[in-house]
């Protein structure tokens, strides 16, 4: 006769004999029925997971496990009780937390120290609670009390209040001391136009991002150094460069489309719900994730999902020569979202090397930038 609780259980093996002789002098095994590799069989609820353990340990496939009763169903209902509870607590403490503020962020800031605006902040505001908060009061009196404050806007978004600063720019009367104009690429220096400055590249030179282009000084009839500002045109030719490996032939993993979730609902640590399936694939690749349920900091609750996703092996057999022209087109298509627009296409190259039926391709576009944009100074 069957227990009011009791767990069903689906087992396969080669060795049906071997493994229900073990189980037999342990536990009490009911309705037993056999059919190829699969064992079926029932026992008493209290001993499901003790033979769920044991048979995992000893690496036999579990294909499916039920448990079923009057104990298991209350802990359904308690579990689905709990959830329930929680997302109403959860609700309230969200409406309830969404009334206030609990972050200051301060964006734009180079200059001015975020901290010094944060307190300011703090201390301006009478309460946390988002009704009581004057936006536009709060913008008048940072400009009042910052002076590198060119213009500044307060919006409050979700539970954090934004602080979006405009820093005032420095006319060019009060600049400070002048520095070098610096290379922005690697590169073949191929042609200059000095406006004011002391040239430190020639054309032909090879310079490295970094490399001094310009010294921010003239010397004049006595020998002497005049600070000045740097300005030139230096064109020079960069290269850019996109690689691929082909292969002839590969074994990969591919995903059949089949797939079993696994999902879970947690708050501090304690699983309060959960939805298992056991997997039955021989080969799959596995993604997890998890996310919090809200933005509540009270009650955190956290979705945790495990997903199986099935694959076969399977072997590809290409021929280079028919895909040749395409490769070398879409290199050369990558190379080209790197230009910005006024860069001038001096030449294209393409380098192609086999071994042993592996393909290593790159592809090298050779263009004329000016390397120097910009000037040369900062502020003091």
């Amino acid at each position: 006769m069957k227990n009011i609780n009791y767990s069903h259980f689906k087992i396969k093996s080669l060795n049906k004999e071997k493994i229900f002789n073990r189980l037999s002098k342990n536990f009490c095994l009911l309705n037993i029925k056999e059919c190829e590799n699969y064992i079926e069989f029932d026992v008493n609820g209290n001993e499901g997971q003790k033979i769920e353990k044991i048979l995992n340990e000893n690496n036999i496939k579990i294909v499916s496990v039920k448990h079923n009763g009057i104990k298991h169903n209350f802990s359904k209902i308690f579990k689905m009780w709990g959830v329930l509870i929680g997302c109403v607590l959860g609700i309230t403490f969200c409406f309830v937390s969404n009334l206030f503020i609990f972050k200051i962020d301060v964006w734009g800031c180079e200059n001015l120290n975020k901290n010094d605006v944060v307190n300011f902040v703090k201390q301006e505001l009478n309460s946390n609670l988002k009704k009581d908060i004057e936006t536009e009061n709060l913008e008048i009196k940072l400009k009042d009390n910052f002076e590198n404050i060119s213009s500044v806007s307060v919006a409050i978004v979700g539970q954090s209040l934004i602080v979006n600063i405009n820093e005032a720019v420095i006319p060019e009367e009060m600049q400070g001391e002048f520095q070098p104009l610096i290379s922005q690429y690697d590169g073949l220096i191929s042609d200059i136009e000095l406006v004011q400055g002391t040239l430190n590249v020639k054309i032909g030179d090879v310079v490295k991002k970094g490399d001094i282009l310009v010294f921010p000084y003239t010397i004049d009839a006595d020998g002497e150094q005049m600070p000045v500002q740097p300005k030139a045109k230096i064109q020079a030719e960069i290269w850019i460069e996109s690689q691929e490996t082909f292969y002839e032939y590969e074994i990969k993993e591919e995903r059949t489309g089949r797939k079993i979730e696994c999902s879970s609902i947690s708050l501090f640590g304690i699983e309060i719900y959960s939805n298992v399936n056991n997997n039955t694939f021989e080969t799959f690749e596995v993604e997890k994730s998890s996310q919090y349920l809200s933005k509540n900091i009270l009650l955190p609750f956290i979705y945790s999902k495990i997903t199986f996703y099935e694959t076969k092996t399977i072997e590809i057999e290409r021929n280079f020569d028919d895909e040749k022209n395409n490769i070398i087109e879409k290199l050369r298509q990558k190379s080209l979202i790197y230009l910005s627009g006024n860069e001038i296409i001096v030449n294209e190259s393409c380098v192609i090397n086999e071994s042993s039926g592996v393909y290593f391709i790159s592809f090298v576009l050779t263009v004329e930038k000016d390397i120097g944009e910009g000037y040369g100074y900062q502020f003091s």
